[in-house]
């Protein structure tokens, strides 16, 4: 990944009367990367958005794509973007090229019919792409809005929930584009969503908001994997003997009883001791298994279930 990041906010405020709605927010998007912006309704995910792309002012703070500032050079700074708000609008009666046609005709800089061909095939759109909007599935409009975004080369993809209204095969049709796009094109994307499950497949790293400010940016991978214990589920009988054993030798590492088994938090080296355990006191061990953390978990483990 490049040090030099795409876009940058810096101590970012947005104020509405005397309401605070953003407050103090810095973060960078590189280029590569899948950045995903995660947050309870009402946290300030699209305010941040808006301001990113200048439909909303910023009270204090900088916004800088490729160091140009949204505030003092925004033509400049908002030729590097493309982007999805909410959802893609396109003119029904006309068939996908067409459209693309019509938007290419407004945007500054040239678009030539090999760009426009170049990006109907990354978006996987070649066969349908003479078809009128009007025929199109959610999945396949999504997919034109992306090839509407990518036309004039951006260096920054900015997604508003854009796997929103999907069926699990959109969703997963427009996880591989996103992915393709920022990892084959090195295109920074800044995506939006409520899908936790989906984020984690989808992104490389996140940023948690709440109340308006950043609470955490990691990886995926750090996050859902922050915890030096495993979580471990044995499945023991009798299960009444094997919470004695565990209380009198560990101490608190239950995290949860079921009517079979037992789930702790321990580490590595621990699971090898307690199955020694319990076969050494004539328990049955009918299966030892690793519970992986999810970004979900770890989300309302960190913003208190939105609350």
């Amino acid at each position: 990944m490049e040090k030099t990041p795409v876009a940058e906010l810096i101590n970012v405020k947005k104020r509405i009367g005397k309401t605070t709605i953003i407050d103090d927010i810095s973060l960078q998007v590189f280029p590569g990367e899948v950045f995903g912006f995660l947050g309870p309704n009402g946290a300030g995910k699209t305010t941040t958005i808006r301001m990113m792309v200048g439909l909303m002012d910023i009270t204090e703070g900088e916004i800088l794509i490729h160091n140009h500032s949204i505030k003092k050079n925004y033509e400049k700074a908002i030729a590097h973007v493309g982007g999805i708000i909410e959802n893609p609008e396109m003119y029904k009666f006309l068939s996908g090229y067409d459209n693309l046609i019509h938007y290419a005709r407004m945007v500054p800089t040239k678009i030539t019919k090999d760009r426009i061909q170049e990006v109907v095939k990354l978006v996987g759109l070649e066969k349908r792409i003479k078809n009128k909007v009007g025929s199109y599935s959610l999945g396949m409009r999504q997919r034109l809005g992306l090839a509407q975004a990518l036309l004039h080369s951006p260096s920054l993809l900015i997604l508003d929930e854009p796997t929103n209204g999907l069926d699990p095969a959109g969703i997963r049709e427009i996880r591989n584009y996103i992915r393709r796009i920022a990892h084959e094109e090195n295109m920074a994307v800044f995506v939006s969503s409520h899908l936790l499950a989906e984020m984690q497949l989808l992104c490389d790293r996140i940023g948690i908001i709440q109340h308006g400010r950043l609470i955490s940016v990691e990886t995926v991978g750090d996050f859902v994997g922050s915890s030096s214990k495993e979580g471990v589920r044995f499945y023991v009988s009798p299960l009444d003997k094997a919470v004695e054993l565990l209380n009198s030798t560990y101490g608190s590492v239950i995290v949860k009883e079921g009517n079979d088994f037992v789930d702790v938090s321990v580490t590595y080296e621990e699971i090898a001791e307690m199955n020694e355990l319990f076969v050494k006191h004539n328990l049955k061990v009918y299966g030892i298994t690793t519970i992986h953390s999810t970004l979900e978990e770890k989300f309302l483990e960190i913003t208190g279930g939105g609350n």
